[in-house]
């Protein structure tokens, strides 16, 4: 191109010397002007050197021999600036990675750059005059966008390589037109873009996997400029808001998302200027109420309870350039742990504080008493008759009129006063800021309201009565638990003295009754334990169809103590005095020693058992040497620990939590495995499935008993059962009466049911002989 060029840069300067000769003409001779000429028409512009001038010429018309050559000798190093340009531009191009061409109006290359070899595989010679539609993979779409367009246009192409993959190239190309505005062709600049597509390719899929993801999961998630102002919020997040991207983007964070901590009670504001500023990621403890944009009409507690997390957003040197807020909905759990809490701290049937709530309140009444010198009265309240209504009408009788008593009970105190369900038919009230003279009336006032009750069962009216004891409350009071003790013995002294009346605990009087009353009950319990007065009877525990890869049935050991010939009395009382004075751990070892000769003498005749399940006291949680005594029972009876299940009460397990699970730990080290016990009668939170390594959770039976009429009581087994198949525990569902809890439980998933429905508790020989049968 260049040559051709100098070659036509050499004849325009010939005609313009040819111009001057002819000006000139006029004043030289014909002759000399013809000799020039023929002097100028030998000059070869590429050449090296000029050829020599005619002497003739020389002399005749010197001045303008003398132009013309230097004039030639200017072209010849014009034409050698040129090629130096050249030689330049085509280093140039040998160093660029990027393709050059140019095609004709035909879409025929013309011209190629050699870098295509390296980006194609062809070398140029072998693209001059292809068509350049036959490089494309997309030709119909892309040939005209490449070759018609008038200004430059920078389009992504696929073009085939010579050895037929495709690559991709970012083309810049416009058309050529000559001055009449036809197209003469077309030119463009080509930029390998591959790597640079596929990972921009990469990036969208990418960046619609998270928007998918973000889409799918159910927490909020909430991201923010450097200045705090969200750019984007998932859906979910949106829901939690009842907003759409529309009302929120490009608002503050806190604008949108006003939180309130429910323990704090307050607002919680800047947690996302917090962490722009400081860059530190942050997880808030608290559960917080979502609140959103709008001033608050409700109570904190009837809004969405998130927990959130905050996080910063870096770039690649590291710099803040925004936050991520990810709101986790907690609403249903934190209503469920409510439900639990308060399920905790009242009773199920009458909506009184429980056992539980009444001692903790009983605590702080006497630290109050402590400091501030203000006296108060406890009283213990034993119902008089109640079992004649639970034995002639059923328990449903019994519980109507608990509910119906307690409800009333409530009005005859003052608003200061504090009512609890004990237990049983054993209510609990602390008569705050009163002497014990005004409590005695108080007392004696309910007491008598308490005759005038009359409650009404299928046509039968039932009259009550009730024993109440007293103590007081003052600075001088040892412990909540040893005022409880001096209101339950004078209510069982006004019992033992006719009932219906009221009693004041007095120490020196009433310590000596009790203390005799309490080694009379103490010697029953040497008596059964060195007699053989105890004996072990088996309840079964049912699994249900579907629920179990093991569908082999269970039992419960449970004791009992010998009465009168003949007759068997139930040790509830017997072994609250044994916890009272330290016996409890006596009488599991007896509990766990009897049970072993037992097991091991009929287990093989009994492949339907699967496991066995023998109760352990709280007492027996904290005895040092018990481990060591239960390896060696199991050692001698030679009884696999994998079919001992050891049941502790939830109560018992988290009074003492690290001991309890220290325990569990090295007796599931041989193989036995632990059931948590009246689960859900006590529990405050979830947390204790996870810190205590158990196996079964036994559903608290009060629970099961209204699980097919209330509501609340059904969501919370409903929720046990969950949790429970959550962490990998198995359920077991206590006092199932009726085949249409039985119906309920199996919808909820419990693993297996226990209770009159499925059998009454036998004797253990009893219990061995009906399993040998087929069912």
């Amino acid at each position: 191109m260049l040559a051709v060029l100098v070659t036509a840069v050499g004849c325009g300067l010939a005609i313009v010397l040819l111009g001057i000769i002819w000006r000139v003409d006029r004043h030289i001779r014909q002759a000399s002007s013809s000799a020039l000429a023929d002097w100028i028409e030998q000059v070869d512009i590429t050449a090296d050197e000029l050829p020599q001038f005619n002497d003739t010429v020389a002399n005749r018309a010197p001045r303008l021999a003398a132009a013309t050559e230097t004039l030639v000798a200017r072209v010849h190093d014009y034409r050698d600036k040129l090629l130096v340009r050249h030689q330049r531009v085509q280093r140039l191009l040998r160093n660029v990675t990027d393709v050059l061409y140019h095609a004709d109006r035909d879409g025929r290359l013309t011209w190629v750059t050699d870098s295509v070899s390296d980006m194609l595989g062809y070398t140029s010679h072998e693209l001059r005059g292809y068509p350049l539609s036959g490089l494309l993979a997309d030709p119909d779409t892309d040939l005209a966008i490449l070759t018609q367009s008038a200004n430059i246009v920078r389009y992504p192409t696929r073009v085939f390589r010579r050895d037929g993959s495709i690559a991709w190239l970012l083309i810049s190309a416009r058309r050529i037109d000559d001055a009449d505005g036809q197209i003469t062709g077309s030119e463009g600049i080509c930029r390998d873009g591959t790597r640079l597509i596929e990972t921009q390719r990469q990036l969208n899929q990418e960046k619609e996997r998270a928007q998918v993801t973000l889409a799918a999961i159910g927490d909020g998630v909430v991201t923010t400029d450097a200045d705090g102002t969200i750019d984007y919020i998932n859906p979910r997040g949106l829901h939690m808001l009842s907003r759409s991207m529309k009302q929120v983007q490009g608002r503050a964070f806190e604008d949108v998302c006003q939180l309130f901590d429910l323990d704090k009670k307050e607002f919680v504001d800047g947690l996302v200027t917090e962490c722009l500023t400081t860059g530190m990621s942050r997880e808030w403890a608290n559960t917080l109420a979502l609140i959103g944009d709008q001033t608050p009409t409700r109570e904190p507690d009837d809004y969405r309870s998130v927990t959130v997390t905050v996080s910063a957003i870096r770039d690649e040197k590291s710099q803040i350039i925004g936050a991520v807020v990810v709101l986790h909905d907690v609403t249903r759990l934190e209503r469920v742990s409510r439900e639990l809490t308060y399920q905790a701290n009242h009773d199920s049937l009458t909506g009184l504080l429980n056992r539980r709530a009444f001692e903790r309140r009983l605590k702080h009444v006497l630290e109050t008493t402590r400091l501030d010198k203000v006296h108060h009265t406890l009283c213990y309240l034993d119902l008089d008759q109640f079992k004649l209504i639970n034995d002639s009408c059923g328990h449903h009788a019994g519980d109507a009129m608990l509910r119906q008593l307690s409800s009333q009970m409530v009005t005859q105190l003052r608003p200061n006063d504090t009512l609890a369900r004990l237990g049983g038919d054993e209510f609990g009230i602390i008569f705050e800021e009163t002497d014990l003279e005004t409590a005695q009336a108080a007392a004696e006032r309910l007491r008598q309201w308490l005759e005038s009750f009359r409650f009404e069962w299928e046509g039968k009216a039932f009259r009550l009565g009730a024993s109440l004891g007293l103590s007081v409350i003052d600075e001088g009071s040892a412990s909540a638990a040893e005022l409880l003790r001096r209101a339950d013995t004078a209510c069982y002294l006004a019992k033992e003295q006719g009932r219906n009346q009221v009693r004041v605990y007095h120490r020196d009087s009433d310590e000596a009754r009790m203390r005799d009353y309490e080694i009379e009950r103490m010697q029953k319990i040497n008596e059964a334990l060195d007699d053989h007065g105890f004996v072990l009877h088996a309840q079964p525990i049912a699994p249900l169809t579907g629920r179990n890869a093991d569908s082999r049935m269970g039992s419960e050991l449970l004791l009992r103590m010998k009465g009168e010939p003949g007759a068997m009395i139930s040790p509830q009382d017997v072994l609250l005095t044994a916890e009272r004075y330290s016996m409890a751990s006596r009488i599991d070892r007896w509990v766990i020693d009897q049970a072993l000769r037992l097991i091991g003498r009929h287990d093989a005749d009994c492949p339907r058992i699967g496991y066995y399940s023998i109760n352990i006291s709280g007492q027996s949680i904290t005895d040092e040497q018990f481990v060591g005594f239960v390896r060696e029972c199991i050692e001698q009876s030679g009884v696999n620990p994998k079919r001992l299940v050891f049941e502790i009460t939830e109560t018992a397990a988290v009074t003492n939590l690290q001991r309890a699970a220290d325990l569990m730990r090295s007796l599931r080290a041989i193989g036995c495995r632990f059931a948590l016990d009246d689960f859900g009668s006590g529990v405050s939170s979830f947390s204790y499935l996870k810190h205590l390594p158990s196996d079964f959770v036994k559903i608290d039976g009060k629970l099961v008993r209204h699980v097919t009429e209330d509501p609340v009581e059904h969501a919370i087994v409903e929720a046990l059962s969950k949790v429970s198949r959550a962490v990998g525990l198995r359920t077991v569902a206590e006092q199932v009466e009726t085949k249409e809890q039985l119906d309920a439980l199996e919808r909820i998933g419990i693993n297996y049911v226990q209770g009159y429905y499925i059998a009454r508790p036998m004797p253990f020989e009893q219990f061995i002989e009906s399993m040998k049968t087929d069912v």
